[in-house]
């Protein structure tokens, strides 16, 4: 029952919509003919009083014909008038310069009889600036709120809310859509006026009663609940006499004409209604601001009375205080400034409805701010200066023949000036973005920095008590969240480890098939606890995994996730001023959570090595240890990506090595390309392979859009692990399967070698030092777009220096040379075919160095 009664709604949004839409869809096209051929259309000589009958806004040509402002029409053509819709078909069917013969009484009572040359309608001469002043507001708005208003019920149909917040969304169309029904045949004409009738007519009662029930009931509806009824009840009977009066002034004006008096007390008492509900919705705002039961509902009241002051504010000034000093409020340049405002409306309404947990004003505000000065103004200054640019070098330099060498330099140096603006865009931007934030949200900006601080930190630190105690507190202290627990991995259970602010009289454990668990290991994301509003998980939970969640008071879980299973989780209880968390503290905390977890996990393994190096079989068993943690630390798979052939070994000298590869799959569907050489041989250089490999995995769960920046953290961390001797080659790359867009950083490892189909060969050079021996180094991206049928072989030297018994070596050539090169080849064959040569070469001569090869072929597909 419950699904065929929402099947019902969505088939009732979907006639909504096809109303709503067809209505602005008829005003743009009657906006393209007023605006760009108005001139096959006669222009109205005259309008009418609200009697429908009586002149008004008398043309040129009208006046030129002897008619008068308040004159009486009583006849077209010899018919006699019966209403405006006479005179719309006429004029419809009548071209400029045709005469038409008009009959109207004077309001002396003498009778004149005048013939009208029609004249043709005038195309507005607006410059290009002002058709997008104008279009903004009368196209831009309204259809903004209408694919609002459609997503608003979409999401939550059930929602009496939701259908009041489409209503509302729909007034701009028939209130600034502009729609010239004159463009218009029967019975469209009518039509269309009867639905703009209908929107005018309920938007107030809408807009009154979402005031009244959102996002809860208001105190003086429960106490006088007959009164919005009463509102409706006027509204309505207000409304059928309007429509009564605009059938009349359209068919048949003979029958208004008794009910002048009424009609006048009607439009009164229509404006004085629509005044009242805008009033009462305000105050019941600002009302339940201070009586809100919720710290939610008080933030989304919040939101709300801001955006509707602002979006509203404005407009009621213009319609009702502006006419009180003799203005039309329809025209004017600051018109069109004063409509935009009507945007914030319905992005205002449904953020409010839809939205999990409302974010305070301030938050929403910077985060705005933000985006707009940050983003939008570099992308406005960069516009402005290509415009200004191009109209005033480049198009007059196209028109000229003379000095073609000097139009030839202007050019140039133009393109160049275009080119750097889009070269330091990202950088202006950051820098704008960071001034913004200390110069007008501090707090929010030094919560930032110390998270950040905190996610590098970590990374140093090896005693789990230390670690937990220090990410506790500062998380604690910076957010102000007074209860915080920390969960580590058991044989199948999470445990409690550590908690801050709260005491269990039992223990605290989850199981790892629990829907808390399973959702962060399906999601590696965050996850937030809102029980007012739950997620599905959540929602799946059994009572005893719930009734644990309130017991340690989590509304945001983090997972602590290690190289291929989930170590631990974070549960934050809510902050103390009730906030809920905003995007930047989820990405923030999220960096947290996972440095931690790859800090245990490289802490784990350095724990492992270092007690087993304390055995009577040390060295044995710690070189046993090591291997098989190495060769986990390795591509457990090959991934699969359609298009793109993978194949990767390493076969160490001993039984530990410090050569390095991996093929990383990323969220974004990129492929993340590395291989690396550690200086030296054994553990020491193993440890340093997993120092660099838990580093790279662990900043690229930040942006890894900038590789150079990412290598030079990753310089920083493997100098600070390891001693002044100890260095390492590092390429690493992100190719993208859709557009084989293959962006590479190389730190001074040997050149991958890049084979086309045609069998030339082009190498991927050095583009920065080493990782590890210096603290500060620079780097730079290279990229390039790799075409069906490459190959990518990268190696260590190991395999390129393969050394026979009498130290001869194989050298990068002959590898080359073993490189098959048939089209159909295969990345495992090549890799196999290569490793064959090598050993054939050397005659099972033992070997000094790591032999690690990493293939990449691009397929068709």
């Amino acid at each position: 029952m419950k699904s065929r009664g929402t099947a019902g709604l969505y088939v009732l949004l979907i006639v909504f919509a096809a109303l709503s839409m067809g209505y602005y869809i008829a005003g743009a096209l009657a906006l393209r003919e007023e605006f760009f051929h108005a001139s096959r259309y006669v222009r109205a000589p005259f309008d009418f009083r609200d009697d429908g009958q009586t002149l008004k806004d008398l043309r040129k040509e009208a006046t030129v014909a002897g008619l008068s402002d308040g004159d009486f029409l009583l006849a077209v053509n010899g018919v006699p008038f019966t209403g405006i819709a006479q005179t719309h078909d006429l004029l419809l069917h009548t071209n400029p310069g045709q005469i038409i013969e008009v009959s109207a009484r004077t309001p002396s009572g003498n009778v004149r009889d005048a013939q009208i040359r029609l004249v043709p309608g005038k195309d507005p001469d607006f410059s290009l600036g002002g058709y997008i002043a104008f279009f903004t507001p009368i196209l831009g708005v309204p259809l903004l709120g209408l694919l609002i208003g459609y997503w608003v019920v979409a999401a939550r149909p059930r929602d009496l809310n939701a259908w009041l917040v489409l209503l509302l969304l729909a007034f701009p169309a028939t209130a600034f859509g502009n729609l010239d029904w004159s463009f218009w045949p029967e019975p469209w004409y009518i039509l269309l006026g009867l639905w703009n009738s209908l929107v005018q007519a309920f938007v107030f009662p809408a807009l009154l009663w979402f005031g009244f029930l959102f996002p809860e009931r208001w105190r003086v509806d429960r106490r006088l609940p007959w009164f919005k009824y009463a509102i409706l009840a006027a509204i309505f009977i207000v409304s059928v006499l309007e429509l009564g009066f605009f059938a009349a002034q359209h068919f048949s004006v003979q029958a208004i004409r008794p009910f002048t008096h009424l009609q006048t007390w009607t439009d009164r008492i229509n404006s004085w209604l629509a005044v009242t509900c805008i009033l009462l919705f305000l105050a019941a705002l600002f009302d339940k601001l201070r009586s809100a039961s919720t710290a939610d509902a008080r933030r989304r009241l919040r939101v709300l009375a801001i955006g509707s002051a602002v979006s509203l504010g404005p407009l009621v000034i213009i319609f009702t205080v502006v006419p009180l000093f003799g203005m039309d409020p329809h025209h004017g340049i600051w018109y069109n400034v004063v409509v935009p405002l009507l945007s914030l409306f319905p992005l205002t309404l449904a953020y409010v409805l839809i939205v999990q947990r409302a974010m305070d004003v301030r938050i929403l505000l910077r985060m705005g701010t933000k985006y707009l000065l940050a983003r939008a103004t570099v992308l406005t200054a960069e516009v402005a200066l290509i415009a200004f640019l191009i109209l005033r070098f480049i198009v007059p330099m196209m028109q000229r023949k003379e000095h073609p060498l000097l139009n030839f330099l202007l050019l140039a140096l133009c393109i160049g000036a275009l080119l750097q603006v889009f070269i330091l865009r990202d950088s202006f931007s950051r820098r704008l973005q960071r001034w913004l934030d200390r110069k007008f949200f501090r707090e929010a900006y030094n919560s930032e920095m110390v998270l950040s601080e905190l996610a590098e930190q970590v990374r140093q630190l090896s005693d789990r008590n230390v670690l937990f105690d220090i990410v506790l507190r500062r998380i604690s202290e910076v957010l102000h969240v007074s209860q915080i627990a920390i969960l580590l991995r058991g044989s199948n259970v999470f445990h409690l480890q550590q908690a801050l602010g709260m005491d269990f009289g039992g223990p605290v454990a989850l199981a790892e098939g629990s829907a808390t668990i399973q959702n962060l290991l399906q999601t590696n994301q965050p996850a937030t606890v809102y029980r007012d509003r739950p997620e599905k998980w959540f929602t799946d939970a059994d009572s005893e995994e719930k009734a644990l969640l309130r017991e340690i008071h989590a509304e945001l879980l983090l997972p602590m996730s290690g190289r291929a299973h989930l170590i631990g989780l974070i549960a934050l209880g809510p902050k103390k001023s009730e906030e809920p968390y905003t995007p930047t503290d989820l990405r923030t905390l999220q960096s947290v959570a996972a440095q931690t977890g790859l800090t245990l996990e490289v802490a784990e393994l350095v724990r492992t090595l270092a007690d087993q190096a304390a055995q009577r079989e040390r060295m044995n068993r710690e070189i046993e240890i090591a291997r098989e943690v190495q060769q986990r630390l390795f591509p457990q798979r090959i991934p699969e990506i359609a298009g793109v052939g993978l194949a990767g070994m390493c076969r160490p000298a001993s039984e530990v090595g410090g050569d390095y590869y991996d093929l990383i799959e990323m969220e974004d569907g990129h492929l993340g390309f590395a291989i690396g050489d550690v200086s030296g041989k054994g553990i020491s250089a193993a440890l340093i392979m997993a120092s660099l490999r838990a580093s790279l995995r662990g900043l690229i769960l930040d942006d890894p859009g900038d590789l150079a920046q990412m290598m030079q953290k990753v310089n920083r961390l493997v100098y600070e692990a390891s001693s002044s001797s100890r260095y390492a080659t590092f390429f690493f790359a992100i190719l993208d399967p859709k557009t084989r867009e293959f962006r590479y950083v190389n730190a001074g490892h040997n050149p991958p070698v890049l084979v086309n189909k045609t069998g030339e060969l082009r190498r991927l050079e050095a583009c920065g030092p080493v990782v590890g021996l210096l603290p500060f180094a620079t780097y730079e991206t290279v990229s390039l777009i790799l075409q069906p049928g490459d190959l990518l072989i990268a190696y260590t030297d190991g395999i390129s220096e393969a050394m026979t018994a009498e130290d001869e070596e194989w050298g990068e050539t002959r590898m080359l040379e073993a490189v098959p090169r048939r089209p159909t080849a295969l990345a495992a064959e090549v890799l196999q075919q290569v490793f064959r040569a090598a050993d054939e070469f050397t005659a099972g001569a033992e070997q000094h160095d790591d032999m690690t090869l990493l293939v990449m072929k691009i397929v068709k597909t």
